[in-house]
Formats: structure tokens, sequence, C-alpha cells
């Protein structure tokens, strides 16, 4: 049997093995292979988009307007394609009939296709509550629903609206609203969707409170107890019935939020209904808040916190997290000089959080594996004594001094990565106690660093590095020639890049490592003008091209393009 005879399951079962991008041109090889492809078993998301309306360009720079259609009626008649998706859009200034087309056009698809998606990109208003009235049949069939709305005057009309989905899976919900005049007292659109799983509502395109308009949302969730996980834009009018139900299928929650809201929702009746949540992510969080989840969410497993603001007395004693594994905390303020234990504790990530009165708060994690602290000088926090198990540093220093507890042994250590923004640190005390690291990786910004002390600390103390990566800017990482010649002397050194680099004294050749596998090497600015004439043998392994500029000179490794 040929190729082109194959039954289509077959096809079906091959093609499983690619990606869509690997798949897609294979689509043009015949009828038969297309088929395939874009069978519903392989392409779950293929999309027609129905668009009809007159949009401006003025945002364009065009200042006129275009009359849009994408599809007409003779496309959807004559198409074969088993679409499982389609994009609906029309502008505020698009007509009656030019909605009923659109309605037309989208019963005949979904009679054709049985679609399980829809994406919706519409104003609000009576036209978008007549869609979800008109089309109730296929909303009660589809899985996946993706919203985006908006109103730019405060002249709102349209009847409430109430949507049954008993299939619906996924939720995306965006609105945009500008201007403070529009208050809307009740939800507009009311969905009961019970088989609720993933829902993502948002007031705008950011993941943030800033630029954005709050209000009450013109989407209200009923009945969704299935439900997983949620990221919402929440206000303290927001789904207050919603929350007040049992959520135990909840396990991951995003929250954002006002931070003169904290004091509106009764946060303790809120955490009570989710007992079994495993991920928090929130932004402006204080004291009562932190007391609510550590009483009321025992199976928390990540808490990622932002703007916090704990000086009120939830970590004046010394606290137990039995279940937590990854803590994120950013931009805030503390008061403690207690102990916090954490025995499963495997990631912790500290940033620019500052401990009032000169305290230091101590921090018990006999399991840690991953720290990612951010040091601006004052005292915050450290690790206590002990055998530490970590794997993986990121250290972001903005003053001299280092954490203390650097200055302990790290036996396990691999990874350490060192970002520099002000006056140089004293790193060469803490390479006797990474001995077996493997890769390190050290960024300056801002002040120039000369860092032949700490690089010779390094190839002192540091003998199983494979890979190493330098980075300056304008550039500002200095390095003598012997210094950096050093580097190439490294004999298990399999990755080496070096960025913004200043390296002063005569130069004189050079060989690569034998295990070096790859090499960048970029934005070096140089006192010896014959540096690139013969550091690197013109027949090793790399070939190394000279850009001259007024400021520096620019080499590059082949593998660099």
């Amino acid at each position: 049997m040929s190729w082109d005879r194959l039954p289509l399951e077959i096809y079906v079962h091959i093609f499983r093995n690619l990606d869509f991008w690997d798949r897609k041109p294979l689509s043009l090889v015949c009828r038969r292979w297309n088929e395939a492809i874009f069978s519903r078993s392989l392409c779950k998301n293929l999309c027609l988009e129905l668009s009809r309306g007159y949009w401006s360009l003025e945002e364009c720079g065009i200042g006129s307007d275009e009359q849009v259609r994408i599809v007409d009626h003779g496309v959807v008649e004559a198409s074969d394609r088993d679409y499982r998706v389609v994009y609906v859009k029309w502008c505020r200034d698009s007509s009656q009939g030019e909605l009923l087309a659109i309605d037309r056009l989208l019963m005949e698809l979904d009679d054709k296709c049985q679609l399980e998606g829809v994406i919706l990109d519409a104003p609000l208003g009576q036209h978008l509550s007549n869609f979800f009235n008109t089309h109730s049949e296929l909303l009660g069939r589809v899985r996946k629903l993706q919203v985006s709305t908006e109103c730019l005057n405060n002249r709102l009309q349209a009847d409430r609206c109430r949507l049954k989905m008993g299939r619906l899976e996924t939720l995306v919900w965006r609105e945009v609203v500008s201007g403070d005049q529009l208050q809307n007292q009740k939800p507009l659109f009311l969905l009961e969707a019970p088989n609720l799983k993933s829902a993502i509502v948002r007031f705008g395109d950011s993941d943030s409170e800033h630029g954005l308009y709050w209000h009450s949302c013109f989407l209200e969730l009923e009945r969704s107890i299935n439900l997983k996980a949620l990221k919402i834009h929440l206000d303290s009018r927001m789904w207050n019935r919603f929350f007040d139900q049992k959520l135990s299928a909840l396990e991951h929650l995003t929250i954002f939020h006002k931070v003169h809201n904290l004091r509106e929702r009764d946060w303790n009746v809120l955490f009570s209904n989710m007992t079994n949540l495993k991920s928090l992510q929130m932004w402006e969080v204080n004291d009562a808040v932190l007391e609510a989840i550590n009483c009321h969410c025992p199976l928390l497993k990540v808490l990622s916190l932002e703007n916090v603001d704990l000086t009120g007395g939830f970590l004046s004693a010394d606290r137990i997290f039995p279940q937590l594994e990854h803590i994120r905390l950013e931009f805030g303020k503390i008061v403690s000089n207690k102990t916090l234990y954490f025995p499963i504790l495997k990631h912790l990530e500290w940033f620019n959080v500052k401990n009032q009165e000169r305290n230091t708060l101590s921090i018990h994690a006999p399991m840690l594996k991953t720290l990612r602290q951010a040091k601006y000088g004052q005292p915050d926090f450290t690790l206590v004594q002990g055998e530490l198990s970590l794997e993986k540093i990121q250290l972001d220093l903005y003053a001299s001094d280092i954490p203390d507890h650097f200055t302990r042994r790290f036996p396990q250590l691999k990874d350490l990565s060192v970002r520099i923004s002000s006056s140089r640190p004293d790193l060469d005390i803490v390479f006797p106690n990474f001995r077996n690291m493997t890769e390190f990786v050290l960024i300056t910004y801002n002040a120039p660093l000369q860092c032949d002390s700490m690089m010779n600390q390094m190839f002192k103390n540091c003998e199983q590095i494979t890979s190493l990566t330098l980075c300056g800017f304008n550039p500002n990482l200095e390095l003598s020639f012997p210094v950096f010649a050093h580097i190439f002397r490294m004999q298990k050194l399999k990755t080496l890049k070096m960025f913004g680099l200043s390296i002063t004294g005569s130069s004189f050749p050079i060989q690569f490592p034998p295990a070096l596998e790859r090499f960048e090497i970029r934005y070096l600015k140089l006192m010896d003008v014959a540096f690139g004439a013969y550091v690197f043998p013109p027949d090793g392994p790399f070939h190394v091209i000279c850009n001259k500029s007024e400021e520096f000179c620019c080499y590059f490794s082949k593998d660099c393009d």
C-alpha cells in the first residue's frame, strides 16, 4: 500500500510524534496529509475568525476608518476544515446587519464543526447581551470561553444576562473601563458553570493595579464549586457571594487588589472556605491576611506575596510552616527577631523586604535547595546555623556588605549567581565556602568593578567549575590580562561567556581549555590593539571576528550569531 492510501488513523498516529509547527509544513504535501494534520485529535485549537464592522485607524497614525470583513458566507459554506474554535469580533459602530451576518455565519459554522471554544472581542452593551442569548445553545456546549470587552463611556445600557455553560472548563474574561464615571451596582452577566476548572478575570492587560480603573466587574460566577485555579483582579464589592461558598476544589489562587481594600473584606471567612489551597499568589498583604492564610490553609505549598506590611505582630512569635515548599516575598517591611521554621522548604525568594528597627529574622529551613536574595544593606534575615543543603544561590547586592550566612560552608552548592549594583562587596572571603561549585555567574551594573582579587580566589578554591559567565555594562567589569588568560587554563570549563569586559595590560597567546564546548565573547574594551591578532589561534575550533568602533573592539565567536 502506497503512502497516499494509508488509513487516516495511521497518518494521525505517525504525525502525533511531531509538534504542531513541525507538522504544519507537511500539510502542504497532499489533501490526505492535510486532513490528518488538521484532524480534531491532533489540532485542538484550529480557529476561524468572524469579524464585521468599521475600525478606526487613528491609533496606527493613519487617521481614517477601515471596513473589516474577515470571512464571508461563501468561505464558511465551502470550507471542509474541521474548526474547533471561532473568534468573533465587532466594534462599537457595527450595524445591525453586520451583527446579524455574524450570527448566521456562527450558526452555520457550529452546525458543520460542533465548536468547542469561543473567543469574543466586543464592546459592552446590549449587542453583547443579545449575542449571549442568541447563542445560548452553543455556549452551553463549549469547553473554553475567552471574552475581551470594554466600555469607554458612562452610558451603558444592557439587559442582564444569565449564562448556563454546563461543559465550560476554561474561562478568560478581560474588562477595560475608561474613566471613573461608570459604576455598576450589579453584575451584567451571571455565569453558571459547574464544571469550570480554570478562570482568569482581570480589568486590563497587566497583572497589577497600575493604570486600572477598579470596579465591581460585569461578570459574576455562580456554582463553580469544581474550580481548581482562579486568577482575579478583586475589587472590594466583587464576588462576595462567590467566596462565601465552600471552594474545596480550589488549589491555585492569584489575587490582585488595592491596598485600601484590605479592611473591606473578611479574609478569615474567605480563606476558611479554601482549605485545600496548594498555591497562593497575592498583592498587598498585612498581618491579618497572613494570619488567616496560616490558620485555614494547612496544605499550602507555594506562597508568593508582594507589597507586604508585616509590622503588626504576625512575625513577633516563632512560627512553624509545616507544608510550605516555596516562598517568595517581594517589596515590603517586617518587624521580627524571631525564628520561622520551614521543615520542607526547598525554594526561598526574598527581595527588597526591610526588617524594621534593625531586627534580624532567623529562618530555619534544613531542606532548602534554592535561595534568591536581594540585599540592600539593612538587616533582613539570616539562615540558622547548621549544615546547609543549598544547591543554587542568586544574590543581588546593592551595598558592599554580604549576608552573614554566606560566611559558612555550602558543601552541596553547584550554582552561584551574583548581581552587583553598587560598590564592590567582599566576595573574596566567600569562595572558600563554595569549593564544589560548578557554575558561576557575575553581573555588574553602574560602577566599575575591578575583580582580579575575586577571580584569583575563585581560581584557588573552585576547581570544579564547568560554566562561567562574566557580564559588565558600558563595559565596566575590569580584568588584567593575566587574570583573563587564567580563565582559559580552567581544565574542566565547558561553557564560557564574557560580555562587557575591560582588559588591561599586554596580551599574549592563549589556548582554549580542552573541554570547552561553547564560547561567547562580546564588547571588550582593550588597551592592547593587537589583542585579536594572536590571542586566539587562527586554526582553533573558534572563529573570532573583530568589529572596531570608536569606543572599543567587539569580538564574537561563531556560536554567537
